[in-house]
C-alpha cells in the first residue's frame, strides 16, 4: 500500500515512522528542512539549547527507515478521481493520503501589524533570536501556552520580558491557578500587563487599552489557524479545520487528516502531543486494528521556564487540591480533570485514569 503524507510535522513524521516498515511511505513537505521540534523553539530562541538539537531525525534517518521525503515541495491539489496528489513539482499516486499540514500562527489585524513577529517555524525562531540578541528584551502579546513558554524561557535565560494578555487568567484556568502561574513567572522576571487589549503597534512598542508599552522585539502569540487550504481547493469538507470522523476520515474516500489541521466535533488538538497521538491511533486503524483516540480528553503538558504544568480533562468550575501538586475537578463525585504543577509523573497517572474511564463510557 502506498501512503502519501502531506506534512512533516509531529503527526506526519510519527505516522511515517509507524508505517514505514509495512508500507511504501512518502512525505511531501513545503519547508526546506527535515522534521524539527516546534515545542522546543522557545528553548532555542532563549539559548537554552543549540539549533542542531531541534532536529532529532537527520536526512539519513528517513533513508534508513525507507521513508521517501520531498522537501521544499508544496502540495497544491488532491485529484480525488485519479487518486493523485498534485504538487508544484510533480504528481504522486496514492492508495491512502493523509493531510498533516498543521497550523500557522494567527496574524494580528491591528494597525502596525508589520512590527509584530509570530513564532511557528524555525525561520521565525531564527529571526526572533537574532533580534533578541541585539536588543536583550522581548514584548510578548498573548497568554496562551506559546506566549507563556516563550516568556518563561526568555526570563530564565536572563532576557527582559513583558507579557500582554487581554484577560487576567490563562489557558482557560481559574483565578487561583492563573495566579500561581503569574506568581512563578513573575519571580523569574516576567512583567505582566493583564486585561489589556492590543490596539496598535509601532517600531518602538505597543499601544494597549491600558496604555503604551515599550519594546523593540514584539512577538504576537494569539492562537493558531489550521492549514486547510489544500482540502478546500480539493472539495473536501472543512470548518475551522478539515472535518474528520472518529477514524480520522475526511469527506473524501481514502483521505485522512490528523494533527492541528483536523477538526473532530468542533475540537482541534492544538499540540504536538495530540498530533503524535492521532498518528499512532491512525496507524493502528490503517493496520485494521480496533483503536480510538480520546478527542474529548484535553491533555497538555507545558514547561514555562522552570515551571512544568499539565492540564488534563475538564478544568472548569470549583476544583479541590488533593495534594501539594494537584488541583482536581469533579462532576457528580467523579474525577473529570486536573491541573498538575511540578509533578509530571502524577499527571501521566491521572491522564491514564481518565482515559480508561472514557473508554469504558
Amino acid at each position: 500500500m502506498r501512503v502519501v503524507i502531506i506534512g512533516n510535522g509531529p503527526g506526519g513524521v510519527e505516522l511515517a515512522k509507524e508505517l514505514s516498515g509495512e508500507h511504501e511511505v512518502l512525505i511531501i513537505e513545503r519547508e526546506e528542512v527535515p522534521f524539527y521540534s516546534k515545542p522546543m523553539l522557545s528553548h532555542y530562541i532563549a539559548g537554552l539549547i543549540e539549533r542542531e538539537k531541534l532536529f532529532p531525525y537527520p536526512i539519513d534517518w528517513y533513508e534508513g527507515k525507507g521513508i521517501g521525503l520531498r522537501l521544499g515541495e508544496e502540495a497544491k491539489l488532491i485529484d480525488r478521481a485519479r487518486k493523485v496528489l498534485i504538487t508544484d513539482k510533480g504528481e504522486y499516486p496514492y492508495d491512502i493520503l493523509v493531510i498533516a499540514t498543521g497550523a500557522r500562527a494567527r496574524e494580528p489585524t491591528v494597525e502596525g501589524k508589520e512590527h509584530l513577529l509570530t513564532l511557528r517555524s524555525i525561520e521565525d525562531a531564527d529571526r526572533i533570536k537574532a533580534l533578541l540578541e541585539e536588543h536583550g528584551e522581548a514584548l510578548i502579546v498573548g497568554g496562551g501556552f506559546i506566549g507563556l513558554e516563550l516568556a518563561g524561557n526568555l526570563a530564565k535565560a536572563g532576557y527582559g520580558v513583558k507579557l500582554i494578555h487581554r484577560r487576567d487568567t490563562f489557558l482557560g484556568l481559574d483565578e487561583e491557578l492563573s495566579g500561581l502561574i503569574r506568581e512563578r513567572l513573575g519571580e523569574a522576571g516576567v512583567e505582566f500587563h493583564l486585561d489589556a487589549e492590543l490596539l496598535k503597534a509601532d517600531e518602538n512598542g505597543i499601544q494597549t487599552s491600558k496604555g503604551y508599552i515599550e519594546g523593540k522585539v514584539k512577538i504576537c502569540a494569539i492562537g493558531i489557524v489550521p492549514n486547510v487550504e489544500i482540502a478546500r481547493r480539493s472539495g473536501i469538507q472543512t470548518g475551522r479545520g478539515i472535518l474528520i470522523d472518529d477514524h480520522f476520515r475526511t469527506s473524501a474516500k481514502d483521505v485522512y487528516a490528523i494533527g492541528d489541521c483536523a477538526e473532530y466535533s468542533g475540537i482541534i488538538c492544538g499540540t504536538a502531543k495530540g498530533a503524535t497521538g492521532h498518528a499512532r491511533v491512525l496507524a493502528n486503524i490503517l493496520r485494521g486494528k480496533e483503536d480510538r483516540y480520546p478527542f474529548e480528553l484535553r491533555s497538555s503538558i507545558f514547561k514555562f521556564g522552570d515551571l512544568p504544568i499539565a492540564i488534563i480533562g475538564k478544568t472548569r468550575g470549583d476544583g479541590e487540591w488533593i495534594d501539594g501538586h494537584t488541583k482536581a475537578f469533579f462532576q457528580d463525585g467523579k474525577l473529570v480533570g486536573a491541573v498538575v504543577i511540578g509533578d509530571i509523573k502524577r499527571a501521566f497517572s491521572i491522564e491514564k485514569e481518565l482515559k480508561e474511564e472514557l473508554y469504558k463510557a
